[in-house]
């Protein structure tokens, strides 16, 4: 029956992909967490959102790929040398910690969907985005609005039902948290978080765009206005009732340098900012939000503990790491306890830059911050430049480094594949900019 119903749905996408490119990407986006539908072909686990991929990358290749692809993909990187030495060592690295990792089979499966997939869908759209308009790129970032709105209505939804929460967190009062689609609460945050300032630029594009018309009535905007103001307020909503804390600081710093940007709230923010901090650190009415910061609730101690188990297996094996999918295994040798109570091994240390390290070595891990370096530069010479797009590109990459702090919003195959289009979107967006001039 799901066999069935998989085909008859992967046709129909095919079919729209061979006729609509661009929407297929779009309609891509927007159904990310069918990643979390899996099924096998063969012998050969994948998801729908794996098959989806394939379907567009097949047509890629076929439809949109030319001798013109070769020389604007040549360009882009004469341009941004720093972003593919990166790149480059990131893929190496990667293919490298295959052959590291204690099981195979799961690393060709992280190999191909945090890593190849994501970077390939990077290409594909660099090369497809027309210099001369934005629509792609709206559209996409509409997309991904309506799935984002989707999963805050089911979380909010879980709130006051608990329908879909597994056990844990929904009957224990202690861990009374929701997850959408995710099956664990901080898959809420890590979604939902980064799409909130993309949000925020769609929406004042919107209303720019329907004020130099006089408001002349185009449904399309107007859905576009509505759903991105129903996003803007109910994904913190979903956010905070995950209790993802990491997600609501990196949102709260995402929403900070959105505010320093702009000339009109850079001393307001600037303000509140050491009114609040001044507040956390004075007031005994806040003492639970600082333990929760400072890692002194038991959340905290099992992150400290995790990480320092991490730590005494980098000494050991600073270079090549563990390798993909291998860290559950090897860490537990060095797997202690916190307040003499035993923990569970995570998949990963809940840390950005460790789990890099952890999965790809050392080399992995700086070729992953040579990325980040390039982000940052690129973004923050072009927010000088009161560049529209970029300012919101960054403040959604302050969101998922700030989160990176204590999980790795990486390692999910709709993370990655995120990460990889802040990216594609800066690249793009300076290719119109260098037309325009």
């Amino acid at each position: 029956m799901i066999y069935g119903l998989v085909t008859i749905y992967l046709l129909l996408f095919t079919f729209i992909a061979w006729n609509r490119f661009n929407f297929a990407l779009a309609l891509f986006f927007f159904l990310l967490p069918t990643y979390l539908i899996r099924f096998n072909v063969g012998l050969i686990p994948t998801t729908i959102l794996e098959i989806m991929f394939l379907v567009i990358f097949v047509i890629w290749i076929i439809k949109h790929t030319s001798r013109n692809t070769y020389h604007v993909t040549l360009d882009i990187i004469k341009k941004n040398k720093i972003l593919f030495v990166g790149v480059f060592f990131f893929l190496l690295t990667a293919t490298i910690s295959i052959f590291t990792s204690s099981d195979i089979k799961s690393a060709l499966g992280e190999w191909k969907a945090f890593y190849i997939e994501p970077i390939l869908m990077f290409f594909i759209i660099t090369t497809t985005f027309k210099s001369s308009n934005k629509k792609l790129i709206n559209s996409i970032i509409f997309a991904l609005i309506l799935s984002g709105l989707l999963t805050s209505l089911l979380a909010i939804y879980q709130h006051f039902t608990g329908w879909m929460v597994p056990w844990d967190f929904w009957q224990n009062n202690e861990t009374f948290r929701v997850t959408a689609w995710y099956g664990f609460p901080n898959g809420v945050g890590l979604y939902l978080a980064p799409i909130w300032p993309l949000a925020v630029y769609l929406f004042r594009k919107k209303i720019s765009t329907l004020t130099k018309r006089n408001w002349k009535l185009e449904i399309g905007n107007y859905l576009e206005i509505v759903s991105c103001s129903l996003f803007i307020v109910l994904s913190p909503l979903a956010i905070f009732y995950a209790k993802s804390t990491g997600a609501i600081i990196g949102l709260t710093a995402g929403v900070g340098i959105l505010l320093l940007i702009y000339k009109k709230t850079r001393w307001p923010i600037i303000i509140i900012s050491i009114i609040g901090i001044t507040s956390l650190l004075n007031f005994s009415s806040l003492s639970d939000i600082k333990d929760e910061i400072f890692f002194q609730d038991r959340s905290g101690q099992i992150r400290l503990s995790m990480w320092s188990d991490t730590f005494e297996f980098l000494k050991d094996n600073p270079i090549k790491g563990a390798g993909l999918a291998s860290y559950e295994e090897r860490i537990i040798p060095y797997h202690t306890t916190v307040n003499n109570e035993g923990i569970e091994i995570f998949h990963h240390p809940h840390n950005l830059f460790l789990t890099m390290w952890v999965n790809l070595g050392l080399l992995g891990l700086i070729s992953f911050i040579l990325i980040l370096i390039w982000f940052f530069k690129t973004s923050l010479l072009r927010s000088m430049l009161r560049n529209n797009l970029t300012i919101f590109l960054l403040s959604s990459m302050i969101v998922i480094i700030i989160m990176g702090l204590v999980d790795s919003p990486y390692i999910k195959n709709d993370l990655a594949i995120f990460f990889w289009l802040l990216s594609a979107f800066l690249i793009s967006d300076t290719q119109s900019q260098s037309v325009k001039s």
